[in-house]
């Protein structure tokens, strides 16, 4: 038995809902980072590591993918483009911070 478009569909929002709740939410708009710890009342504290920011974002990603394979709707299109731009955020806000960090981390190794 194959699934229906609508259950297809469901499917799909269902895991958005659940990728938005869990992820999306909590992800700074500014650098584009996951936080390292969300509280019982919601508060977010400090940056997660690296790769847990790496892992974290694969799931945006692979719902972006979803989307594109199905991007005969017009409202898939939006959301694949919308998700893709959120892990292009991320890796730009990885790549910022870890650019922060050479001099210090070069000054350890190379005292001159």
């Amino acid at each position: 038995m194959g699934r229906t478009k609508a259950d297809t569909k469901g499917r799909i929002e269902h895991y958005h809902r659940l990728l938005d709740k869990t992820i999306l939410t909590y992800q700074d708009p500014i650098t584009g980072l996951l936080p390292g710890f969300i509280a019982k009342d919601g508060s977010v504290h400090g940056d997660a590591w690296v790769r847990d920011n790496v892992y974290g974002i694969l799931a945006v990603w692979g719902m972006s993918l979803v989307y594109k394979k199905r991007s005969d709707n017009q409202d898939y299109k939006a959301n694949a483009f919308e998700l893709e731009q959120r892990v292009v955020k991320l890796m730009r806000g990885l790549l910022f911070a870890m650019m922060k960090q050479v001099n210090t981390l070069l000054g350890n190794y190379f005292k001159v």
